[in-house]
């Protein structure tokens, strides 16, 4: 079985998410305009059909402005740190897109440990978890299964060499894998495998929160026939001992 790891691990604030931020408020930008001038096309003369493309492409700049201003409150809501039930957290982003998954034929297998309290920046951090749990259900096209544990887990800390205690958030799929060349490259801002659909910037930001969190990132995953799939645990530390 090929099966290939990649790990992160840090706490110190990352450029990424300036990079980030300045990419929100530029695509915000246009956007407002775009919506204004579909607003003024509303009043011209237009066929039937014309109109009723023009409700769908309003709707689905509204849809992306809102995953714009989503992301700059996300990275806003990352200067106060919260007492968190992390079970509780990753239990709301798995029900939010329970539907979406029962639709492409992936069943979800939940194990929620102990409901503990971490102090995490919870906005950044839900959208760390949607992120994981869409790019799994990216790879599972045709159906598949879900794996979504949290735990309680024990790992040794870089910076002192001693033994830390936190939680393990870990989600598991049953996709097609990560190839083994593209491996060293996933956690890169800007690399994607999912050609003009993706932007590459997911797993760099999911990267991000984690090192903010002080926490660590492993990545495994296969694509051999019969047991292909990837597996991404991350690990938050906490004062749980």
């Amino acid at each position: 079985m090929d099966v290939k790891k990649v790990e992160s691990s840090g706490c110190t604030a990352p450029a990424e998410y300036r990079l980030a931020a300045s990419l929100a408020h530029e695509i915000n930008n246009p956007l407002a305009s775009l919506l204004n001038l579909l607003y003024l096309m509303q009043h011209e003369s237009l066929s039937e059909k014309g109109s009723g493309y023009l409700k769908l492409a309003e709707g689905e700049v509204q849809r992306i402005s809102q995953i714009a201003r989503s992301a700059l409150a996300s990275l806003h809501d990352r200067e106060t740190q919260e007492e968190t039930d992390l079970s509780a957290l990753v239990g709301s982003v798995v029900g939010f897109y329970g539907s979406k998954l029962h639709a492409q034929g992936i069943a979800v297998h939940t194990r929620y440990g102990p409901h503990r309290n971490l102090p995490v920046f919870a906005g950044p951090l839900r959208q760390a978890f949607s992120n994981l749990l869409l790019n799994a259900a990216a790879a599972m096209p045709k159906g598949g299964n879900l794996h979504v544990r949290v735990s309680g887990a024990r790992e040794w800390s870089r910076s002192n060499g001693r033994q830390r205690c936190g939680l393990r958030v870990t989600f598991a799929d049953s996709g097609c894998g990560i190839e083994k060349a593209n491996m060293s490259r996933i956690l890169q801002p800007f690399f994607t495998t999912k050609g003009a659909g993706g932007c590459g910037l997911g797993l760099s930001l999911v990267q991000d929160v984690v090192q903010e969190h002080g926490g660590s990132l492993r990545v495994r995953s296969s694509t051999a026939p019969g047991r292909s799939g990837s597996v991404f645990a991350m690990f938050l530390p906490g004062n749980l001992c």
